[in-house]
């Protein structure tokens, strides 16, 4: 079993155990009609839900492997090979929109930018983010076991994580287009200038970022 296939399946079995305290699944609003989970890898989070069959549920990643496994699974979900800063969708296709720690893996603006765009008029969004304490304790880590490589980019996440605390800008990891920050409760003046409102933010045990499109 290669290991993306072990590591969704075990994903896959953490969403379907709702006394699992690794779970972490939103509330889909009972009028939400048109769900999207964004970075959905296999579709574990929208399979975990087990949406009523009149609401159509869409998951999109850049990962065309782990989206092929997921329809191995369900005929419920609909997957989309695309990017959380493109999103391949029009204006106000979504009632409510999801992302379970995939936004600190993008260009947090511009998805912001993007999940906005596609949510229906006071549609909700529901975010899984990264504390500074995520990356910092990947530095270490990395230090301690001495890997070089790996501390470089943490390095890099725990500064480009500072640099959206302080400007919300983001830098580029230069070799392959990455990115990876940490996000603070700074992000909510940031949510309020991309256009949300009603913004919610729990930071225990997880970093959870509710708000509606204004």
């Amino acid at each position: 079993m290669s290991e993306g296939r072990a590591y969704h399946e075990g994903e896959l079995e953490i969403a379907r155990s709702p006394g699992d305290p690794r779970r972490i699944l939103p509330t889909v609003p009972p009028t939400a009609r048109r769900v999207l989970d964004v970075g959905c890898g296999a579709g574990q989070s929208l399979i975990g839900l087990a949406l009523p069959p009149d609401v159509a549920a869409i998951g999109v990643d850049r990962d065309a492997d782990a989206l092929t496994l997921g329809t191995t699974w369900t005929n419920d979900v609909c997957f989309v090979c695309g990017s959380g800063a493109s999103l391949p969708f029009a204006d106000q296709s979504f009632d409510f929109v999801f992302s379970r720690v995939a936004l600190p893996y993008m260009h947090v603006p511009t998805a912001l930018k993007e999940i906005r765009r596609v949510l229906s008029t006071d549609g909700r969004m529901w975010l899984v983010l990264h504390g500074p304490g995520i990356v910092f304790s990947q530095l270490a880590s990395a230090v301690r076991g001495g890997h070089a490589k790996s501390a470089l980019f943490q390095s890099y996440a725990a500064v480009n994580g500072a640099l959206y605390h302080l400007t919300g800008r983001l830098l580029r990891w230069p070799i392959g287009g990455r990115y990876e920050s940490f996000q603070t409760r700074r992000i909510i003046p940031r949510l309020r200038e991309t256009g949300f409102t009603d913004i919610q933010v729990e930071s225990a045990p997880h970093f959870i970022v509710q708000a509606r499109k204004a």
